[in-house]
């Protein structure tokens, strides 16, 4: 083991002994046998992924790491209170371990161009327009389809500049507000915004681009395609309320499973369960993790993979303060899960391939490095 490399170990070794504690002290206080299982299982496979897979795809350890312990949070949050959707959540998190394997073997091969564009911004277009004209679908791909317009959104600048890049992020942020998908549409507008200042950095275009979407999100509001919702005390948990929960254990939030917050009710089991320290915690592990991912960025060698890996971050990490500004009832918005604290497997595999497109970007950069070592050693 590198000396580089050892302290991602003892991280994911830290973590893979939380989260067997986690799971172990409830298993051992109700000897419920799901729970030696999970216990089992979780710890194994974390502890796995980082042998293998890692090695294996030349994974970049430290993202996948905390995805990992995010989405073992994510199962250990379900364990005490329904530990059959503990089991399920597992098996969710394993697809999203195999997403994430994908997007780290899909950057090798995909580069820019307009066959990669195409491809791309129609798959995504479709995806939103089917969610528009298909309302009752099981499945949402909204998250799928935002990277989709990322990877189209690169390729189109690496290619042929940014006034191009703008018209599937245009029509793709249209489609969001059609399904009343406000935040959705927002972090699309902001990601695009944000990597056409920092890839292209023409001012007149960017203050002609944030004119353009300013133009839509007036319009929807306008025809009454942003929803009015309000938060108010059966939407939102206030912080006073949350505090008590998880320092004082309380049973103010024992019927938040039955009550109208589906998309949060992860992080709220979790404080409730196991304390407001440990969640926000858990919770600030999405800093190294946006900062890792910023770093891939800026290390990358072309402006394909800089981009991309730039809107990856974005994509993920826009979500993060919206889903708990809404949480708070700080916003206006409805309430979002937060990336990888989710019981959505299209949304869960979604952010693991994000994370997977980040892992290549990273595996690609240290494959560039260590060729000019090797020719920097054979020029002496």
């Amino acid at each position: 083991m590198s000396k580089k490399s050892s302290p991602r170990f003892r991280f994911v070794f830290a973590a893979a002994l939380l989260v067997l504690l986690a799971l172990l002290v409830p298993a051992l206080r109700e000897g419920d046998q799901r729970l030696y299982l999970l216990a089992a299982g979780v710890t194994g496979a974390m502890l796995l992924c980082m042998i293998i897979p890692a090695r294996l795809f030349s994974l970049d350890r430290l993202i996948l790491s905390i995805a990992l312990y995010l989405g073992a949070v994510g199962i250990i949050s379900l364990a005490t209170s329904n530990p059959d959707a503990a089991l399920m959540q597992l098996l969710r998190c394993s697809a999203g371990v195999v997403a994430l394997i994908i997007g780290a073997m899909v950057i090798r091969i995909i580069s820019p161009s307009m066959l990669t564009a195409g491809i791309s911004s129609f798959l995504g277009l479709l995806l939103l327009a089917g969610s528009l004209l298909v309302r009752d679908l099981p499945f949402p791909f909204t998250e799928a389809a935002l990277i989709l317009m990322v990877i189209s959104f690169s390729s189109l600048l690496s290619c042929y500049g940014g006034a191009a890049a703008l018209l599937p992020g245009i029509i793709g942020t249209v489609l969001l507000l059609l399904q009343g998908m406000t935040v959705e549409a927002s972090v699309l507008a902001l990601t695009v915004l944000l990597l056409l200042w920092a890839a292209d950095g023409k001012i007149g275009l960017v203050l002609a681009a944030l004119a353009v979407f300013a133009a839509i999100f007036f319009g929807a509001a306008y025809f009454g395609y942003l929803p009015a919702f309000i938060p108010g005390e059966e939407h939102a948990l206030s912080l006073s309320t949350l505090v008590s929960s998880g320092l004082f254990g309380s049973e103010t939030v024992t019927d938040l499973q039955n009550s109208a917050l589906p998309a949060s009710s992860l992080v709220y089991l979790l404080s409730e369960n196991y304390g407001l320290v440990f969640t926000g915690l858990t919770l600030f592990l999405y800093l190294p993790l946006i900062l890792r991912g910023t770093s891939v960025a800026g290390s990358a060698r072309t402006r394909f993979h800089a981009v991309l890996a730039l809107g990856c971050v974005l994509i993920f990490s826009l979500r993060i303060p919206a889903g708990l500004l809404a949480a708070f009832g700080v916003l206006p918005l409805p309430l979002n899960p937060l990336p990888l604290l989710t019981d959505s497997l299209p949304d869960l595999a979604a952010q693991m391939l994000t994370l997977g497109l980040l892992c290549g970007i990273s595996s690609v950069n240290e494959t560039n490095l260590a060729e000019d070592a090797h020719l920097a050693m054979l020029a002496k």
